[in-house]
């Protein structure tokens, strides 16, 4: 059998160490790498609890969903990733390291650049899951990993290599942690195809979600590395080999990872990285990792420079991490050394997806690793090639960096579209609000819907919870001067006329559309028609008449109108709701050419439905509205008025969702939410105006007015101040 090489770390050179305020010396390490200085605080920030396994702030009950609302940012955890990223278990990683007799400088921050510390600030550690590590050797009395070594294949050889890769991936200490800290620890050695294959059976036993292999075959022949090839294939594994067979079965549900040579010289991928080309059937449980040292900031990754061998053969299945770790020593318990090489860019991606198998425990090891491939950071290259993730979904690679940089915070963001599963199998995307709801329910459906968390899945699956809210939203508030402006160039010189002798002026004034008007002399009918622009919109109709006339007048109407979203909504944007009111206008003429008019509606809605809706009942809506003011001020005709007004808002009304409702113990299930569809604020407007006629085709007005509450929203406002010239021809 091959030599196994498994010291994939760079040239040997002198060190010197940079300790900064940790809460230990660092011991060993130092025959390795130049620690030329080490960056951040050096000081605790404030380290985490690594027992903890509930998102901070949030009431999950460790359900595995990641936090108690819908994780679109990890803005509410910003803080706490900063304090990690400042505490000594990170700041240890922070490192300008060279090699031996170079010039060039590299600085390093690991855990970082991979967003390790976004999972730990939401009490992600990897708890519960396995991780398998088959390397040269363990010193498994190594007090980052002791307390977490749930199996060993064997009689394991010590050393350093095998023990610092499984710091990387699991460990913890006063000194360092590593990326899962609570994740188990399955450990086996890879001197013979007989170890090799109980490693890898006892992986599949225990239900590992990942099985790590820093390591690779060496060429019997010139001792480089041994590529992928049929020759190569059955030089290592001949016929009958219990080792591939043992890879194929683990490989049908866990996770493998190899990493890649560290020779920047080769121009082919190594068998094992590559192994997929040969046995196809291996690629869904397969990930290749190279070294790379990223220069990145909060948003990304803007450059890497790559020190290991590039992807090549294993591109569609390849990531980068940086390699570059102090981590434990097997040289005594509490010993450490830096060192860097794709060897300890693996065991990242490994801890990596014991994180993603926390987050999301109805997941399998295949589903995650879906997840680190369409997360990767693929911003600083440009893609050659594309694998389609998911129906619709694709994530691009290259030869060189793979799919780029290991991105666990991306990771656990939702990826592609988030949906909702309704209770009959339908199903609501979040890229837009499956309710739109009009002006007249104010907030009243989206408050109803916050009342529960509901479960949302993205494209590749994965759970996530969020507010009910997040499938509503309320139609958009026009800027008030503009509404106010429209308003007068609709409603037309004739309805106006009706304003300043009493009767019903504006019947239609909270839907879009232009009025006409016209009045049936002798009988006191007048009749308004509501004319949708553009061929398009609202329309209605209706007939008012005077059921008293003199100086006191009080007219009766009768509306009905089709509302297509704007007012009374309850869809899409685009749905509509019928609507009929009985309208009310009382005037009173007061002392010399002072007036006095009441106006009022009450009506009821036949509501149309979104599709989340199982039920909606009718609804009733009322408006109100005084207005005071004097006639002939400046010239005969004229009229200054001062008016308050509750515009329509519904007053009953109840639907009814039917939605996966996700509990704080973690259970989700469908169940019926109502929602009563009043607002709890109703909208007041305050205006002053002044018209003034120019003859039987022309009228100046003038308006201020203020909104409060405005579309029935608590505290929305707006105030406009408008000058209008009105014509007819």
């Amino acid at each position: 059998m091959p030599r196994l090489s498994h010291d994939r770390t760079a040239k040997s050179v002198s060190a010197a160490r940079c300790r900064g305020n940790l809460q230990r010396a660092l011991l060993g390490g130092c025959a390795l790498l130049v620690l030329a200085s080490c960056g951040g605080s050096g000081e605790d920030g404030g380290t985490t609890d690594y027992s903890v396994d509930t998102p901070v702030g949030a009431d999950s009950g460790g359900s595995g969903i990641l936090g108690s609302y819908y994780v679109s940012t990890f803005a509410p955890y910003e803080a706490l990733a900063a304090q990690l990223r400042s505490s000594a278990l990170y700041a240890v990683q922070q490192v300008r390291w060279s090699f031996s007799g170079a010039g060039t400088s590299f600085d390093s921050f690991a855990p970082a650049s991979a967003r390790v510390e976004y999972a730990h600030a939401a009490g992600l550690t990897g708890k519960g899951q396995v991780i398998s590590i088959v390397d040269a050797g363990f010193l498994t009395t190594h007090e980052t990993i002791a307390d977490s070594i749930v199996n060993t294949q064997g009689n394991l050889p010590v050393h350093s290599h095998g023990t610092g890769v499984a710091s990387v991936a699991a460990g913890y200490s006063d000194t360092m942690v590593g990326v899962a800290p609570n994740a188990s620890l399955a450990l086996g050695a890879y001197g013979t195809t007989s170890s090799l294959t109980n490693a890898t059976n006892a992986a599949r036993n225990l239900g590992a979600v990942v099985q790590n292999n820093s390591w690779g075959f060496v060429d019997p022949v010139n001792g480089g590395t041994l590529y992928v090839s049929a020759d190569s294939f059955q030089t290592v594994f001949g016929t009958g080999n219990t080792y591939s067979a043992a890879l194929e079965s683990y490989a049908a549900d866990g996770v493998v990872v190899f990493a890649v040579s560290n020779d920047t010289s080769d121009t082919n991928s190594g068998l094992m990285e590559a192994l997929p080309l040969l046995m196809p059937q291996l690629e869904s449980g397969w990930l290749a990792v190279g070294n790379a040292v990223p220069d990145f900031d909060a948003s990304g990754i803007n450059s890497v420079q790559l020190i290991s061998s590039a992807c090549h053969e294993a591109a569609a299945w390849c990531l980068l991490a940086d390699g570059s770790w102090m981590s434990a020593s097997g040289t005594a318990d509490d010993a450490y050394r830096f060192a860097t090489g794709s060897s300890f860019a693996a065991p990242q991606v490994s801890g990596a997806l014991a994180l993603l198998a926390e987050a999301f425990p109805t997941l399998t090891p295949h589903d995650l690793r879906l997840r680190l491939l369409a997360s990767a950071d693929n911003s600083f290259f440009s893609p050659t090639d594309w694998l389609e993730i998911e129906s619709g979904l694709k994530h691009g690679y290259d030869e060189t960096y793979g799919h780029g940089f290991l991105d666990i915070r991306a990771a656990l963001l939702p990826i592609g579209t988030p949906r909702v599963t309704l209770s009959n199998g339908d199903v609501v995307m979040l890229d837009q609000p499956a309710v739109v709801s009009g002006s007249a329910f104010g907030d009243a459906v989206t408050r109803g819907l916050a009342a529960v968390d509901i479960s949302a899945t993205d494209s590749l699956s994965a759970e996530f919870r969020t507010s009910g809210a997040t499938l509503a939203a309320t139609a958009g508030l026009p800027e008030l001067g503009t509404t106010r402006l429209a308003r007068a160039f609709s409603t037309g010189l004739e309805t106006r006329r009706v304003a300043r002798t009493g009767g019903i002026s504006e019947p239609f004034e909270a839907l879009p559309g232009r009025t006409l008007a016209a009045s049936l002399p002798g009988d006191g009918l007048s009749t308004s028609v509501l004319v949708p622009e553009g061929g398009a919109g609202d329309y209605g109709l209706s007939v008012s008449t005077a059921l008293s006339s003199g100086s006191s007048r009080l007219d009766l109407g009768l509306k009905v109108a089709r509302d297509q979203g704007t007012v009374l909504g309850l869809g899409d944007d685009s749905a509509g709701s019928d609507l009929f009111a009985v309208q009310l206008a009382l005037s009173q003429d007061l002392a010399g050419d002072g007036f006095l008019s009441l106006t009022g509606e009450v009506g009821l809605a036949d509501l149309q439905g979104a599709d989340i809706f199982s039920g909606v009942s009718t609804a009733s809506f009322n408006s109100l509205g005084v207005e005071v003011g004097t006639r002939n001020v400046a010239a005969n005709g004229d009229r200054l008025a001062f008016g308050a007004k509750l515009p329509m808002a519904v007053t009953s009304g109840r639907a009814v969702a039917v939605l996966p409702v996700t509990r704080a113990a973690g259970s989700t299930s469908h169940e019926a939410i109502a929602i009563d569809l009043a607002p709890e604020a109703r909208q007041m407007d305050f205006a002053v105006s002044y018209q003034r006629p120019f003859g039987d085709n022309l009228e100046l007005m003038l308006e201020f007015v203020h909104s409060q509450n405005q579309g029935n929203r608590a505290n929305a406002q707006d105030s406009a101040a408008i000058v209008a010239l009105t014509w007819a021809f």
